[in-house]
């Protein structure tokens, strides 16, 4: 398995420099946030897409991943879904102009404006629209099980990815997402998508009370000895994401410098 940096860690950070610290750490790649208002974005200026592409060659495998938050791909405003859907495929055009293998992609969301039917039919049909830009580009959009969205569970992701019917769009494996957002066994996530799964994702959470807390990985409620277990099992070799959530837990977590590498040493453990 390969291991990957997350913009996500290092919100204090512009991408280059996010870069140098996951260089540091011996990261073989690193999966950018690209979210307008923030360091970088899927219509950045040329100027800053080329710097960022000059530093990830610090990097093994330099830029493996664009993470874009068009979660609107189903909404029922037609020109809201379209801007999401056009958003999309700009993500995957600059994707293959950075060198990246892959996009994240949300399952639309739940509450796009219509029944969960009308809303679960348009975010299929979404995907088949963005799937043949995905197969042109060689890029893999992995649609992440994430809470709010129509794939929340590994069941749901399995089968929106099975309606979609592309081997370009493929599953993000989150199972701490799952976890704390529906009932699911994290067994049941793992079995249900284990053909699937192109992208992983590895961070950790505990409850306090009702809260949720972030902390690194290891040290939560997630099973990552277990699941890093299942996924050698199946022959798993691909990018292990360490999505840190400084960005969203700045309070919660120490900076990345010091967190990320606690993590990657949990997971080479257990390996």
């Amino acid at each position: 398995m390969k291991f990957v940096g997350h913009t996500m860690g290092t919100p204090e950070l512009d991408v280059c420099r996010a870069i140098d610290l996951y260089s540091s750490i011996g990261m073989d790649a690193i999966e950018i946030v690209a979210q307008e208002g923030g360091t970088f974005w899927i219509d950045a200026p040329d100027e800053l897409i080329e710097q960022v592409m000059e530093a990830a060659r610090k990097l093994p495998d330099g830029v493996v991943t664009l993470t874009p938050y068009y979660w609107h791909i189903n909404n029922s405003d037609e020109q809201v879904r379209r801007e999401n859907i056009e958003g999309m495929k700009r993500a995957i055009q600059l994707a293959k102009r950075m060198g990246a293998k892959f996009v994240r992609a949300y399952g639309g969301t739940d509450n796009a404006g219509g029944t969960m039917e009308e809303n679960w039919i348009r975010a299929v049909d979404a995907l088949k629209e963005i799937a043949p830009a995905a197969e042109a580009c060689g890029i893999t959009v992995v649609v992440e099980n994430h809470p709010g969205t129509m794939t929340r569970t590994g069941e749901a992701t399995a089968r929106l990815i099975a309606e979609v019917g592309s081997p370009n769009v493929r599953a993000l494996y989150d199972p701490a997402n799952v976890l704390y957002d529906t009932s699911e066994p994290w067994e049941h996530t793992f079995d249900v998508q284990k053909d699937i799964i192109a992208y992983v994702h590895v961070k950790d959470f505990f409850m306090e009370g009702e809260n949720r807390k972030a902390c690194a990985v290891g040290q939560g409620i997630v099973p990552w000895d277990k699941i890093v277990k299942k996924l050698e099992e199946i022959g798993y070799d691909g990018y292990c994401s360490f999505e840190y959530e400084k960005r969203w837990y700045p309070d919660q977590l120490e900076d990345a410098e010091t967190g990320v590498p606690a993590c990657v040493r949990y997971i080479q453990r257990v390996m």
